[in-house]
């Protein structure tokens, strides 16, 4: 399970985004081809653009994301592109090879309509100011590119103006158990790869997080008249647990903040570089690029990155204490807007069934810190603790769902009996009072079933009497248990056994060769040889002329070290000579042995041999070791 948990955790996606499906042949817009945890990603092939121009790209964005504990990797191309002339216009899926294999993005459709009217202002939306944000003095024809850095010009204040940190809530002032909307935005105009490095507590409430895009989607707001982009980085439902004062901790997010410097000042004011291609709120990385050459790599341009830490303003919440006086007594914590049903299963029944009262609470609020309500059950019933059900549906704001409590009621006696009606009350935070809900009464027909219960115990004069004792012996029955006295039995018992006698064989196997190392290597040195001549033959294939002479002196090397039982560290001519003619081995072979040894030598200082020259030593290395093994296993050392 933790295997499956961790591939899903790493699924590949290869997708195309556009930030526009719809615009004027004027107007640029960006195409963006993202792969998410890929590996060994070998090369890339954007599709054709034959109805666009390219303007800028391919740029890429490199990063990482982490949401509800699982990392995401991803690598973007990103181009910026405008229509040649009006109409639909599909654009195929990007190509890449990913660990091998050749994968695809989707198509996206483009609808191109006739150039519009730029001349109106665009419409501004009324945002909070950020604290120590100063609004924007400059003109309408400044086009100045805030990721450029300008000699003498301040780095902290362009950071501080350029990209912050801001928590939005629905409210301030709410009821006890009321919902609380908090979310958490990074508001950035520059390049950035960032990581929240520190997420808030939410001491005194109960949470529960909305699952945001991931990774984070970029949207644009206007503020002061100037656009950023902005990301949603937690998105949270609070339920206060207490009332009084109490405060959402700060989100703390560390950025590295790229900016471009220029070597030079030109009179002539550029278009800024960034102003279409960044579209993370610090999750992606636009450097970094191991498999492209960088868009703004000119020789006029360098970077400089930045660190900034950034986080949130705390906020003040304070929570109201539910009233106390109209505090109704089924009343157990609900608030929000709820309906409640009850039903059962069966109206007849006898004492030897079950009935099942289904309590269904439904509505917006708390949903998930609902109790059990009040339900009155008679004493001829013996209740059981209720089974819980939830159903809340998923990123629902505010927080919806049903939770239902199922109680199984066992009938005690016979007779006709009446369950009270189910009560529930909760709190409206909007009606400012609370609101109860009843369901009808339940009467229940018992008959008595095969097993009744006996009547009590009459412990009256004459009528406390005791059990006769029986004075004969009683019948015994053997009841033989299914496996004790089969064959099963004895053959489980010689299991134990027969693994103890295959640990002593194995343990003994492992003893002789741990103290018969040499006598081993001596038993098997010529199949290590022919091993190492296979490799050094792959090499000759390869034409890897000193790799296959380097294997090739090993092979031989390290067939005698083994066989006539030498140190690796104390080989030479002269005592592998002495050893062969102690063993009775002289004349063609000793000699054949030593030139090839020579001839691998001197290869490796005069290499860029020619291929039948080493087709020649791979042929004599063979005939070489398979003579001395063969005389070697006839001829005994001379003592």
């Amino acid at each position: 399970m933790g295997v499956i948990a961790c591939a899903s955790a790493q699924e590949f996606r290869f997708t195309t985004n556009v930030s526009s499906t719809r615009v004027a042949q004027d107007e640029p817009f960006q195409i963006q081809f993202m792969l998410e945890n890929a590996s060994n990603v070998a090369s890339f092939t954007p599709p054709a653009f034959t109805d666009f121009e390219v303007m800028q790209g391919p740029s890429q964005v490199q990063g990482q994301s982490i949401y509800n504990g699982r990392r995401s990797e991803y690598i973007a191309l990103i181009y910026v592109l405008q229509p040649k002339r009006p109409g639909n216009f599909t654009l195929s899926g990007a190509t890449a090879r990913v660990n091998g294999n050749v994968v695809h993005s989707n198509p996206v459709t483009i609808e191109v309509i006739k150039s519009v009217n730029h001349n109106a202002a665009p419409p501004q939306t009324p945002t909070q100011q950020p604290p120590g944000f100063q609004p924007s003095h400059r003109g309408p024809d400044e086009d100045v590119a805030e990721g450029i850095l300008r000699k003498g010009e301040d780095v902290d204040a362009k950071l501080r103006k350029n990209i912050f940190l801001k928590v939005d809530v629905d409210k301030t002032n709410l009821y006890e158990g009321e919902q609380l909307t908090a979310t958490y935005k990074l508001y950035t105009r520059l390049p950035t790869n960032s990581s929240v490095t520190r997420v808030p507590a939410f001491k005194g409430f109960s949470a529960k997080d909305i699952e945001l895009p991931n990774p984070p989607q970029a949207t644009t707001e206007r503020i002061n008249g100037q656009l950023f982009k902005v990301f949603t980085i937690r998105k949270t439902l609070l339920f206060p647990l207490q009332s009084g004062n109490l405060e959402l901790d700060p989100v703390e997010v560390d950025n590295q903040v790229r900016l471009v410097k220029l070597s030079h000042d030109n009179r002539k004011r550029s278009r800024d570089p960034f102003e279409d291609i960044f579209n993370d709120p610090g999750f992606k990385d636009p450097f970094n690029d191991p498999f492209f050459d960088d868009f703004f790599n000119r020789p006029e341009v360098s970077y400089e990155d930045v660190p900034y830490k950034i986080q949130s303003a705390p906020v003040k919440i304070t929570v109201k204490p539910l009233p106390v006086d109209t505090r109704p007594p089924s009343y157990n914590g609900a608030v929000g807007h709820f309906n409640m049903s009850a039903t059962i299963d069966k109206t007849t029944l006898t004492t030897d069934d079950a009935l099942t009262l289904k309590v269904n609470i439904s509505g917006q609020g708390n949903v998930n810190l609902l109790n059990q309500p009040k339900v009155e059950i008679p004493g001829s019933f013996e209740k059981y603790d209720p089974k819980v059900t939830d159903n809340i549906e998923k990123n629902s704001n505010p927080l919806s769902g049903s939770r239902q409590f199922e109680f199984a009621l066992m009938p005690l006696e016979a007779g006709d009996q009446t369950i009270a009606p189910v009560e529930f009350s909760y709190f409206d935070p909007v009606a400012h009072a609370y609101k109860t809900i009843k369901s009808q009464a339940f009467n229940i027909k018992v008959t008595p079933g095969k097993q009744n219960k006996r009547d009590k115990e009459d412990f009256s004069v004459d009528k406390n009497v005791l059990i006769p004792v029986h004075l004969a012996p009683q019948r015994w029955s053997k009841d033989a248990g299914f496996l004790l006295g089969s064959v099963w039995y004895y053959l489980l018992l010689l299991v134990p056994i027969i693994a103890l006698i295959a640990g002593i064989l194995y343990r003994r196997r492992q003893h002789y060769q741990q103290n018969n190392a040499a006598l081993l290597k001596h038993r098997y040195a010529n199949k290590a040889a022919l091993k190492r001549l296979e490799l050094a033959a792959r090499y000759l294939k390869e034409g890897k002329d000193r790799a296959f002479y380097e294997e090739t002196s090993r092979a031989v090397w390290g067939y005698l070290s083994h066989k006539l039982e030498i140190p690796f560290a104390d080989l030479n001519k002269q005592l592998v000579q002495n050893k062969l003619a102690g063993r009775r081995i002289n004349g063609d072979n000793t000699l054949q042995l030593f030139d090839l040894l020579d001839n691998c030598e001197m290869a490796l200082y005069a290499p860029a041999q020619s291929n039948d020259k080493m087709q020649g030593t791979y042929q004599q290395a063979v005939k070489v070791i398979s003579q001395l093994e063969e005389q070697l296993k006839t001829k005994q050392q001379v003592v």
